[in-house]
């Protein structure tokens, strides 16, 4: 909250200034609360940055191809979103509002979008605009197209950087037809006046006066002529020719963004999934979840987030292991347990309580409910801990299973539901609630039972000891994301069709994600209670904990710059994809021998409705979640 008020009290000190004019006389622009501090400095740099000519069109002619492959990829998933959304309004169905499809969450920005980590994603974002404005200047430069300042985005901190080309310049072709366009339709309108003289029904006076007042006008345009002439030899004298960028040029300038975005994604890929993901190793796959209070593991010094790598001296992998290595022990003996906090193993020495029971259980954690399912109307809802079944504690998934097919649909049954306590743990009969389910039909077999919930084991609490723990496959994820290059670039000639349909998945997937993760929690990186699991190794033992900064600024830089230029590949306007799809069409009908001005007013109306589509593609995709149910009567 803190922050907020001091976001929002800058943000009333920059409107502030902007009415007392104080911006604009330091030439400072304002687009809401971010300031655009310009500077001519350094654009010699850039000059000289731009003198490889040759290099820098190669670049954006590729980057052009790049781009188109793009534009159809991105109009592509815009197309199959519009499918699918249209087959679940056909089908009933409408999908539940939630964080995948709340406004917020389409924009990329770190501290508003709820998958993008504050600190890594501002300086993927910084990095993102800057390489991305900053070869539009390089490649307006190397076209000789002036570039008329640079600078920072500023809102607070550095958010930014920009360059700005001569817009005119750039855009003089497209500026040019709008005001032809314009100025042809006030010159009709100006010419359709109402009272023309009739001289058919004039008298001798009025047809005088008329051809006194047409002879003035003449004198007038043949006056304004001259001195349009004068003036204009004059400026010529005085001034260069204008330079206008020629829609070859300034698909190059545009596709250079996207180009850069690519190249900044391509590297940082690379070093993530080869090196640093080498540098890294897994320590465990069984965490803490949770410590009961004053237990026998709370008294020895056992907390949350912990790793468990041994018990009693055994290895520990699963709950198997975990069931194995405490067979044996009964209550009133000593166990050492052998965990990792921040890469450091401890021994624990836990003395068990004489009175405790040996016996664990995990219960099924609730990901998700049916819309209109049992679950749903019995009062189940998502994040619920499930322990017993009509009185029957459940060890796991397996035992839930089980039970539920020896019911027939229409049973009624009696969930044990809890809900973790202030520790994060949940025990069978305490802080928990009774809740009656009557079960339907399978959808896809009557004889069998439906409750309708996306579900998977809980926690297991370790009973003797007085913790629980839950099981990350933290070797088998680390393997998955080495593997992920070959996908994305390994193609098989001897089976190309199901080798491209890999690569499209494998891009999709990286795509996804931050949103999906491996497992349909999201990666945000190696951060919090997920970075306990793992340990530098190799050459990268000296960097510590360095080496999970190193490997979360890569991928949020290239993740970042991937999408970034992904979505600037759309080809609706004011995106660059916009502009240079508008260049293309343009080209191809003048190929077909359409006169210019008519090929740039067709290109023009052919972006700007596909533009609109796209737009609102976007808006029905998340606003459909919350008014489609109204639409088709479900409430």
């Amino acid at each position: 909250m803190a922050l907020i008020a001091v976001f929002l009290l800058y943000w009333m000190i920059v409107s502030y200034l902007k009415q007392r004019g104080f911006w604009e006389k330091h030439n400072i622009s304002t687009w809401g609360p971010v300031l655009m501090i310009r500077t001519t400095k350094g654009l010699d740099l850039m000059d000289k940055a731009a003198r490889p000519k040759r290099f820098w069109r190669l670049f954006a002619n590729i980057g052009i191809v790049l781009m188109f492959i793009g534009m159809i990829f991105m109009f592509a998933l815009v197309l199959a979103s519009d499918y699918a959304l249209v087959q679940s309004f056909l089908d009933g169905n409408v999908m539940e509002p939630g964080k995948y499809n709340e406004l917020k969450n389409i924009f990329l920005i770190p501290g508003v979008n709820d998958f993008i980590p504050f600190t890594w994603g501002l300086l993927a974002l910084i990095i993102t605009l800057v390489v991305h404005e900053f070869s539009h200047s390089i490649l307006a430069r190397a076209e000789g197209i002036r570039v008329k300042s640079m600078g920072i985005l500023l809102a607070i901190i550095p958010i930014g950087g920009f360059a700005e080309p001569d817009e005119e310049e750039l855009f003089g072709g497209e500026i040019d037809f709008e005001e032809k366009n314009k100025q042809s339709t006030q010159s009709i309108q100006s010419n359709q006046n109402p009272t023309e003289f009739n001289d058919m029904t004039a008298s001798i006076e009025e047809i005088r006066a008329h051809e006194a007042l047409m002879k003035q006008k003449e004198n007038q345009k043949e006056s304004q002529s001259q001195s349009d002439k004068d003036s204009n030899a004059k400026a010529n004298k005085n001034s260069k020719p204008k330079v206008i960028a020629t829609k070859t040029q300034r698909s190059r300038i545009l596709s250079a963004g996207v180009m850069a975005n690519f190249c900044v994604a391509f590297v940082a890929f690379i070093l993530f999934f080869g090196p640093v993901l080498g540098g890294i190793a897994s320590i465990g796959s069984i965490q803490v979840t949770g410590v009961d209070s004053n237990s026998p593991a709370s008294i020895a010094g056992l907390s949350k987030d912990m790793v468990l790598v041994q018990i009693n001296g055994q290895n520990i992998t699963g709950s198997d292991s975990i069931n194995a290595s405490l067979q044996n022990v009964t209550p009133g003996d000593t166990v050492i347990v052998s965990a990792a906090y921040d890469r450091i193993i401890t021994n624990y020495t836990i003395q068990t309580d004489p009175a405790a029971q040996n016996s664990n259980f995990a219960g099924i954690y609730i990901h998700s409910v049916n819309a209109g399912s049992p679950a749903e109307s019995a009062g189940i809802i998502p994040e619920m801990t499930i322990t017993q079944i009509d009185g029957v504690d459940i060890p796991g998934m397996n035992e839930f299973s089980q039970m539920l097919s020896e019911k027939n649909p229409g049973d009624t049954i009696v969930l044990t539901a809890n809900s973790p306590d202030e520790n994060g743990n949940v025990q069978p009969g305490d802080h928990g609630k009774e809740i009656s389910v009557t079960l339907g039909q399978n959808p896809a077999d009557a004889s069998r039972t439906y409750i309708g919930i996306s579900y998977s084991s809980g926690p297991l609490h370790i009973g003797l000891l007085g913790f629980s723990v839950g099981q990350f496959n933290a070797a088998t994820y680390l393997d998955v994301l080495r593997e992920l290059p070959s996908m994305l670039f390994g193609l098989d000639f001897s089976n190309l069709g199901d080798s491209l349909k890999l690569m499209l998945a494998a891009w999709i997937y990286v795509m996804a994600l931050p949103f999906f993760g491996l497992a349909g929690e999201g990666f945000s990186g190696f951060s919090g209670s997920m970075m306990q699991f793992y340990a530098p190794v190799g050459w990268a033992e000296p960097l510590g904990i360095g080496i999970f900064w190193i490997a979360n600024a890569l991928f949020w830089i290239a993740w970042l710059n991937f999408y970034v230029g992904l979505f600037n590949c759309l080809p609706a306007t004011p995106l660059d994809g916009g502009h240079v799809f508008r260049a293309m069409i343009q080209t191809a009908a003048e190929k077909f021998k359409m006169e210019e001005q008519k090929a740039a007013r067709v290109s023009q109306k052919i972006c700007g409705w596909l533009s609109i589509f796209i737009f609102l593609s976007f808006l029905f995709m998340f606003i459909w979640p919350y008014i489609g149910k109204y639409f088709l009567g479900l409430v």
